[in-house]
Parts: structure tokens; sequence; C-alpha cells
């Protein structure tokens, strides 16, 4: 379907030409104490981020200092402004799913898994319980691929990175140490 969101629209199509527009958005939801003007911020990085033209529109070095911040404010928000945590927490799946974020190397991926866990509930008995909606949405930022993934084998780097896929028995030696010195 066309795009209706006029600057969604213009940065689909010329975001290379105001680069400088999201690193002042970014700026912006940093240092903004307002709610509904942080909430108005989420809403345009949601659109820029669950828009598929706009994925890559961000620095990734931009996408790192976003994330920071909304790990930030997601731990720094008090119980009463649960709508704009619920914000924050609808912003950061597009961010690490659809982004450069989810290349490796993976960024903070501890720190967002501690901030989903105390976020949830399930760590900390010292805080109130989270809200259904806060856990669905925890639930839904938890499974994120890269966030998933706990070890990868070296022969599953090989495969994801240079396209090499052998099997367990074409990647060991048959020859043993004794037979290549004989």
């Amino acid at each position: 379907p066309p795009l209706t969101n006029r600057v969604i629209k213009i940065l689909s199509l010329q975001g290379s030409d105001y680069r400088t527009f999201g690193e002042n958005i970014i700026i912006l939801l940093n240092r903004e104490t307002e709610t509904s003007l942080q909430l108005l911020i989420l809403k345009l990085l949601y659109l820029l981020f669950t828009t598929k033209a706009t994925h890559e529109y961000f620095y990734t070095n931009d996408l790192r200092v976003l994330l920071d911040v909304i790990i930030r404010n997601l731990l720094d928000l008090p119980n009463e402004l649960i709508s704009l945590r619920h914000t924050y927490l609808r912003v950061l799946y597009p961010l690490l799913a659809y982004t450069q974020l989810s290349q490796p190397p993976h960024y903070k991926r501890n720190e967002i898994m501690k901030v989903l866990s105390l976020l949830g509930g399930s760590t900390n008995v010292h805080f109130a319980p989270a809200d259904e909606t806060t856990i669905r949405l925890v639930e839904r930022v938890a499974q994120v691929a890269w966030l998933r993934d706990e070890d990868v084998s070296e022969g599953e780097v090989a495969r994801k990175f240079l396209g090499i896929s052998l099997s367990a028995s074409q990647a060991a030696s048959s020859i043993s140490v004794v037979d290549i010195a004989a």
C-alpha cells in the first residue's frame, strides 16, 4: 500500500539526503522529559522501523545510541508511566528485529536480556508484578531471533557468513595423525 505519512514517504525515497533528521530525533528522545512528546517521537521511530524502505535509514552507531537511550528509559520509568513503557517496548521489537542491529556483532545482548527479565518480573521479587500487556510485549521482544540464539557453533557461523554448508562427516578429518606421519 502507498505510504500516507509524508515524513516516512520522503525518508523512504530520499533518506540519505536527510540523515541529520534521524540523528536529531534520537537527540530529542534522549533529552525529552514531556511524556506526550516522547510518545510522538516513539511513534515516528516505530513507523521508520516497521517500514521496509526505511529499515536502514539510521547509521549503526546512531541505532546503538538509540538502544542505549531505550534501555536507560525503560529502567528509569516510574510505574505511573506504563503506557510510555509499553510504547518503548513496541519500538524495541522492530529496532532489534529489522535494523542493522539484527546483524552480528550483536550490541548489548546481555543488557537487553536483563532489562526484559526485570520488566517481565521473573527475577526480582522487590517490584510489583508486571501487567499483562508488559509481559506480552516483553515476550515479543524476547522472540527476536538473535536474542534467542545462545551459542552458535563454528560450522553454523561458516554457513551463515560464508555460505559453506558441510555435514559433520565432511567437517571432520577422516585421516589420523599417525597415518599422515607414516
